[in-house]
């Protein structure tokens, strides 16, 4: 008899302790459940102009501060990529494609991908924040880098000519021409170049090449050869998508080649002064982080990343018969 009142009691503790396990089960679920719908994705909308080791780097910047920021995919972050392929027509049609999805910011990396979403975007209300645009004015983006724009704002690239022309001549100390190859489709390019001139004043002589398409700029490098003592290229995607074919001939005719883009080193190029992508795309994270949280794009200005580095390919320099410093213009060199 007491055994059975003993198996009763057992019976009725484990069914207590199996509806509270249930209870707090469900409980459980309800709470997550209302913590899930709670949670408010943010969704940004990422358009490049043509797939190159730079703009991927700057994309990685982007990225990477958004997730230090506390946005990151798979959590609180949805990510729309699309890449126009080179082509301008694209960039109009992903700018209208994203548009219609209403993302919450859209990001257009390279001048053509701005031009591109300010065109289409710039009656909506939302916020465009660009990365990788040397010269915003030049390209039509905006009239001044200090006023207040309702519509983009963004992370610049902008040359610094003089202390670029400075590195050359510092390790091509006898050049007396120059060639400088481009895209007449970008307004960075053209601006680059007209500054660049500006600059050196007729110091040296200035052979320009410029190219409608990827597929000329092998071309445009191979008829530089034996007419210049050095090439520099400005940041110009149409260039550096064929930067691999550049970089080849460069070799082959033992011909110093100089970029305005420090990530494009690691490729060939034998030096650089500028700043990297990735640091720029850090610089538009920031923005576009800041806009997420709330704050207004009126309030937002044009910036440049504070930090712009000297980058050295030294199997190129060792190729070309040329000593590598420690330092130039101030700056510790950056071996790659």
């Amino acid at each position: 008899m007491q055994n059975a009142t003993n198996t009763n009691k057992l019976t009725k503790t484990s069914s207590r302790l199996i509806l509270a396990t249930l209870l707090a089960l469900l409980l459980g679920a309800s709470n997550n459940s209302a913590h899930c719908e709670n949670i408010h994705i943010k969704t940004i909308a990422i358009t490049e102009i043509v797939a190159h080791p730079s703009l991927e780097q700057a994309k990685s910047g982007i990225i990477d501060e958004l997730k230090e920021q506390g946005y990151e995919v798979n959590k609180n972050l949805k990510i729309i990529e699309e890449n126009a392929q080179g082509s301008i027509a694209n960039t109009v049609l992903i700018a209208k494609k994203f548009v219609s999805l209403k993302p919450d910011v859209i990001i257009p990396i390279s001048t053509p991908s701005a031009q591109a979403a300010l065109k289409v975007g710039k009656r909506s209300s939302i916020p465009i924040v660009f990365s990788s645009v040397s010269d915003p004015i030049a390209a039509g983006l905006v009239k001044s880098l200090d006023e207040p724009n309702s519509a983009i704002i963004g992370a610049s690239d902008f040359a610094a000519i003089s202390e670029e022309l400075r590195l050359i001549e510092a390790i091509v100390p006898n050049i007396k021409t120059i060639g400088v190859i481009y895209s007449a489709g970008e307004a960075n390019s053209i601006k680059t170049l007209e500054l660049l001139k500006e600059k050196l004043n007729g110091k040296w002589k200035v052979i320009e090449s410029a190219v409608p398409n990827s597929n000329m700029v092998a071309e445009a490098m191979r008829a530089l050869v034996g007419k210049v003592d050095a090439v520099y290229l400005p940041s110009d995607n149409t260039v550096f998508s064929a930067m691999a074919k550049v970089v080849q001939i460069a070799k082959e005719n033992r011909l110093p080649l100089f970029s305005s883009d420090p990530d494009s080193v690691a490729q060939g190029v034998l030096a650089c002064y500028g700043y990297t992508q990735y640091l720029v795309g850090r610089t538009a994270g920031n923005l576009v982080a800041k806009l997420l949280r709330g704050e207004k794009i009126e309030d937002l200005r044009i910036t440049n990343p504070k930090q712009s580095v000297i980058v050295i390919n030294k199997s190129t320099a060792d190729l070309l018969g040329i000593a590598t410093p420690t330092q130039l213009l101030g700056k510790n060199i950056k071996l790659i």
